[in-house]
């Protein structure tokens, strides 16, 4: 392996990663992917059946403002910097709006758009401080409408709106801020959607995880001078 090769898998080597969501899933693999490259990684999960030694694990469950505030200084009572902020975690709810329970709307706002609003507004100094990136994980739901993905949907066109405010705040200071919105992937909430929707569920016809994790990691890596800002990303079986 030559210099350049060996180079291009340590794109992200020493840097730190805040990563939402990893016990599993989309987020699970962008932790391993960057952990692979010598990121150093904190790892966020409401619980951790199992946790991985080498991380800085975290337990916080977002429907709990305490928790997410609990997070943000528990990151950065750490010395060290902060590179990346991703946003993995998510809720899911189906059903149509005449029907839809508000309680479980509160429940997916909570989670969708209200933790990483202010888990991101909490860290942000650290983040500008290293010309850092932001990653919202979204999803297709936020510009494909679905009868029963009313709640659901609104929670991802918030946090789309979010970022594309953010953006502008942020890229005077270098910081890049990137939406990614993932088609059906293989996970343990897509699984529960296809229950709820009385769908047979077939991982193989899905994206990968690992699909997902190497597309994010390649616009990450990509040279200062540009930016990423929207990435879709479809199954080849429709």
């Amino acid at each position: 392996m030559n210099r350049s090769d060996n180079d291009a898998h340590h794109r992200f080597k020493n840097q730190h990663a805040l990563v939402t969501g990893a016990s599993s899933g989309i987020g699970l693999a962008i932790a391993q992917a960057l952990a692979a490259e010598g990121t150093q990684i904190h790892a966020v999960a409401r619980s951790w059946p199992k946790s991985p030694q080498e991380w800085h694990v975290h337990s916080a469950d977002f429907t709990v403002e305490a928790d997410v505030k609990r997070l943000a200084t528990e990151v950065s009572a750490s010395a060290a910097p902060l590179d990346l902020l991703i946003h993995c975690a998510g809720a899911l709810e189906i059903g149509t709006v005449a029907d839809f329970p508000i309680a479980q709307l509160d429940v997916m706002y909570q989670v969708n758009v209200r933790a990483p609003f202010l888990l991101t507004q909490l860290l942000l100094p650290r983040l500008t401080q290293t010309t850092g990136q932001i990653v919202f994980i979204n999803s297709s739901a936020a510009v494909a409408p679905n009868t029963t993905l009313a709640g659901y949907s609104s929670t991802k066109a918030a946090i789309k709106s979010i970022a594309d405010c953010l953006r502008l705040e942020v890229n005077p200071s270098g910081v890049r801020v990137m939406s990614v919105y993932p088609g059906k992937t293989a996970s343990v909430m897509q699984k529960r959607a296809h229950e709820l929707a009385g769908k047979p569920y077939d991982a193989e016809n899905l994206m990968q995880p690992d699909d997902v994790a190497q597309m994010v990691l390649s616009a990450l890596a990509l040279p200062k001078t540009a930016e990423m800002t929207d990435l879709h990303i479809r199954p080849m079986k429709k």
